[in-house]
Order: C-alpha cells, then sequence, then structure tokens
C-alpha cells in the first residue's frame, strides 16, 4: 500500500490540476505507478481559498469521477499549509486544515524565509494537539543553507516530506544534496510527490523510493511512502527516531 500525503490534483483550485482531464490523468499516473491512497492538498491561500468543508466536497466529486471510470485510487481531503503569519486567522476560520480527519498538518515554510516565528507556528501547532509536517524543506533556501534551522522543529517531534523530484532529477541540485543529507542524518520521514500536472511533478514515488533506498536501505525507503504516510491516513502515531546532528 502506497500514499501519497501532498498533491494538487483538485482541477482549478490553484497551480495544479488545470482541468478534470487533468485530474484524472494524475490518478491514473498515481495508480499505474502503485499509489493506493491520495491526499488532495491544495495551497490554502494565495489561490482560491477554500475551507476544510469546501475541499472535501471536492474530493468527494473527484472521488466519484474516478470510481465512474474505474481508476483505483481512493482520495482524501486536506491543505497545504502556508506559514504566513496570519496562518491562524485562516485556521481559525477553518480555512485551512489537517490532513483528513487526523492530528497532521502538512505545514509549508515560506521558500526564502526561516525564522523565529516559524518555529512559533509550527510550536502552536503541536501546542493545539496537532503534528506537522514540514513539506519540501529541502527545497527552501535558507534550510538549504543551514540544515541546522530545522532541529528544534525534529527535536520536538515534527516530521518532514521530501518532494520524490528531489531525489530523482538532477536539475535541482541544492534541493538534492539536501534530501540526500536529511536521509543520510535521520531528518526525513516520508517522500510525496506533490504532484502539480500529469507532465510536470507527477504522482509517482517508486522512482524516489529507489533512490532513498541506495540511501538508508529498502527498508526504510518503503516506510517512508508505506507505513508512515498510512500513519497519517489512520491517525496513529509515527515513531519518530533521534536524529543525528548536522555538523
Amino acid at each position: 500500500m502506497t500514499v501519497d500525503i501532498h498533491t494538487h490534483i483538485l482541477p482549478d483550485l490553484d497551480d495544479g490540476a488545470s482541468n478534470l482531464n487533468e485530474s484524472l490523468e494524475m490518478a491514473r499516473i498515481a495508480a499505474a505507478d502503485g499509489t493506493t491512497h491520495l491526499f488532495a492538498t491544495p495551497h490554502h491561500r494565495d489561490y482560491r481559498s477554500l475551507s476544510r468543508y469546501n475541499v472535501a466536497d471536492r474530493v468527494a466529486e473527484l472521488q466519484s469521477k474516478l470510481d465512474e471510470t474505474d481508476i483505483q485510487l481512493t482520495l482524501i481531503p486536506g491543505h497545504e499549509v502556508r506559514l504566513y503569519d496570519d496562518m491562524f486567522d485562516d485556521w481559525d476560520k477553518e480555512l485551512a486544515g489537517p490532513l483528513g480527519g487526523s492530528r497532521y498538518v502538512l505545514a509549508e515554510p515560506l521558500f526564502h524565509r526561516y525564522n523565529k516565528r516559524t518555529d512559533d507556528m509550527l510550536f502552536e501547532l503541536f501546542d493545539r494537539g496537532y503534528i506537522p509536517i514540514m513539506a519540501h524543506p529541502e527545497r527552501i533556501s535558507p534550510i538549504q543553507e543551514n540544515l541546522s534551522l530545522i532541529e528544534p522543529f525534529l527535536a520536538r517531534g515534527g516530521l518532514t516530506q521530501l518532494t520524490a523530484d528531489s531525489l530523482t532529477f538532477d536539475r535541482d541540485w541544492r534541493a538534492k544534496k539536501t534530501a540526500e543529507t536529511m536521509l543520510r542524518n535521520d531528518m526525513a520521514h516520508i517522500i510525496a510527490s506533490d504532484a502539480h500536472k500529469p507532465y510536470r511533478r507527477k504522482p509517482q514515488l517508486s522512482a524516489a523510493c529507489k533512490a532513498a533506498a541506495l540511501i538508508v536501505g529498502e527498508a526504510q525507503a518503503t516506510a517512508m511512502v508505506s507505513t508512515t504516510p498510512l500513519a497519517v491516513v489512520n491517525d496513529e502515531l509515527v515513531p519518530v527516531s533521534s536524529f543525528q546532528q548536522v555538523l
């Protein structure tokens, strides 16, 4: 069972699928690659802001289309929650929310800023009873320059999600190098596609899993696309191993 916790598969909402045909093609690609469960995680802001309930309705609509066309894929609603300073204003209005009915939150730092306020928001999520999963830290510029920035987050029990393309494509060498360093130092927990299109950043995890296996071994790499994200689906606690400090 393979689970993808981060995709932009819902049509005509953000910079992901433009229409229903693209959504269906993304679903076919994911299913053909072995994915069984896929979270639809539109950006909670910057594009069209939808409440948790609106996202759930959109997911139900798309699921019915998948069922009609016999695409064997289970969709689950969520948000990619961007860590703006006023994020909790949106959260309290239910314009941002967790992954499915779980305690897990897919939290995205700003690409060019990571500071105390970022940590404060992540820690407030913990204080509210949630467990943040940091989206694609290997692509965040300040983290690329200084991985120790996320050590307090990891020490608190936070999880991280690497983007599959960061492990399989060389064109973003900084993201690739950072992702590989995170794997070697037990700082990565989940691999997801962050799929946007059927032709760009596709919803495929198998190749990235094989790439990760060269660093952490097959069992741990497989867990990053199966048992660990499945715990998110089932709202179960993920055991987090201690990580090695980055020198």
